[in-house]
């Protein structure tokens, strides 16, 4: 028997080994609810990408969100057209994996930023809330270049957009429903949030990462 101890120790390390990619995986669900009224969300912090420009991130009480009673509205309304504005979730940071949020029928640009290494290297999937016109754009080195577009069908109030990462393959929907498909020649790791640009007042809800394997915790 004792000499049978050595390798029970060494299959329990083995199977130790073989879990931990497992345990990597972690999910994020950010739905405003629990926040204050007419203040920031916790848990984010906000920046101007771009051209210059200012952003406010609030949690207001609406009608009908997906996640009642409250959602997240970036609320100034008269920000120049090539100002970003982000909502970025904090210590998170990765860079395989799907995020997904929930956006209103208004008329701005709002989405999703991620892959966010630095303010001047980052993707970032914008979706018109009047049009539906989506454009999927990476900033390298502060210089921006339109990877794909793809048109959505507005036709309910909140709708979701989700992303899709794996390596170079991005792939985007909207509802459910296949929205555009780009390659990413410099996939890396960064952080990951929401995003609105140019003027209007953009709203959100029901914010989802999913890591699978692809996260980790600056």
């Amino acid at each position: 028997m004792k000499k049978q101890m050595p390798l029970v120790f060494f299959l329990l390390a083995c199977g130790l080994i073989l879990a931990a990619p497992a345990a990597l995986a972690e999910r994020w669900r950010n739905h405003f609810d629990a926040d204050a009224i007419s203040q920031p969300p916790a848990f984010f912090d906000f920046e101007a990408l771009g051209a210059p420009g200012t952003t406010r991130w609030i949690v207001l009480n609406d009608v009908n969100p997906p996640s009642a009673p409250n959602q997240l509205t970036q609320v100034v309304a008269n920000r120049p057209d090539g100002s970003i504005g982000v909502a970025l979730r904090r210590s998170v940071a990765m860079a395989d994996g799907t995020l997904s949020v929930s956006l209103k029928k208004v008329a701005a640009r709002e989405g999703l930023v991620f892959r966010m290494a630095d303010e001047k290297n980052f993707l970032v999937l914008l979706l018109d809330g009047k049009s539906g016109e989506t454009r999927l754009i990476a900033y390298r080195n502060g210089t921006p270049a339109e990877l794909a577009r793809g048109a959505a069908a507005i036709d309910r109030e909140w709708g979701n957009l989700a992303v899709s990462l794996a390596g170079p393959s991005i792939s985007a929907s909207w509802n459910e429903k296949d929205l555009l498909r780009a390659t990413d020649a410099h996939p890396a790791s960064g952080r990951v949030g929401l995003a609105t640009a140019g003027p209007g007042r953009a709203s959100f809800d029901e914010f989802v990462i999913d890591s699978g394997d692809g996260v980790h915790k600056p």
